[in-house]
């Protein structure tokens, strides 16, 4: 107690001093404005870094988009109709691969650019490091629900509210999914997660939304077999092996 009002009085003898010594103030003063003045190009090369993450986000899921625009005759309603066609009858062909992720993303998702670099450097090594058991090739697509697509919205919903209403059963069926799956039995997915996508609330839907489609004979569930929320990992090559670990159905997406 005796060290810190030592220390207190030392202060306040400074601060008297400073406020006693005229000259002293300006320089102060002056001091700090061009502590300011220096101190920007750092703030200004810190904004843009980080913006410069953002955009090489946003563009590296670019690559994989299936649009909303068209409304029912949307890439994205295209694709969602042929998973879930496919998952309720084998004979349906699947116009889109045996197997592949499918992420709903947004612009503005802080979670979607930590992501990035997994889904980055699964891809990057898929044929080496990062090698499936099934060997099969990666495969991506991504639905961003953020997207404004410039058609006529009379009631005010944007393109991606009226694309769940039109597949609220597909977000149902994958929130079954989710609760019988290995990886929310292993503790890795909450129940109040897997509300929002069974209730398909728009307002609090999750981004990233990761849905693992699987058509081959060796998944545990046909079509939507697995689901993340976001994915976890000290760095990005943990994140892709958590992905592989996804696509390979096991690790955390295993009782084994």
């Amino acid at each position: 107690m005796i060290v810190l009002t030592a220390i207190g009085n030392f202060f306040k003898k400074i601060w008297t001093w400073i406020k006693e010594t005229a000259w002293v103030q300006p320089l102060l003063i002056v001091g700090l404005i061009f502590g300011v003045i220096f101190s920007i190009p750092s703030i200004v090369n810190g904004i843009n870094e980080l913006a410069a993450k953002k955009d090489n986000a946003i563009n590296f899921y670019y690559n994989y988009q299936e649009s909303l625009v068209g409304g029912e005759n949307s890439n994205a309603d295209k694709l969602t109709n042929n998973v879930y066609e496919k998952s309720k009858d084998e004979k349906v062909e699947s116009l889109y691969g045996e197997k592949f992720f499918l992420a709903f993303v947004s612009s503005e998702c802080t979670t979607c650019e930590e992501v990035k670099g997994g889904f980055e450097t699964l891809k990057d090594n898929f044929d080496n490091s990062l090698q499936p058991e099934d060997k099969l090739p990666f495969k991506m697509y991504t639905i961003f629900t953020d997207e404004v697509t410039g058609e006529t919205e009379t009631d005010g919903q944007t393109a991606f509210v009226k694309y769940m209403d039109r597949f609220s059963y597909f977000f149902e069926d994958a929130a079954g999914v989710a609760r019988e799956s290995c990886y929310y039995t292993n503790g890795k997915l909450s129940d109040t997660d897997i509300e929002y996508l069974e209730t398909v609330d728009p307002d609090n839907f999750l981004t990233p939304t990761i849905l693992l489609i699987d058509f081959t004979e060796n998944t545990p569930y046909y079509g939507v077999s697995e689901v993340m929320f976001g994915v976890t990992g000290d760095n990005d090559y943990k994140k892709a092996e958590l992905l592989l670990d996804c696509w390979n159905h096991a690790g955390d997406f295993s009782m084994e």
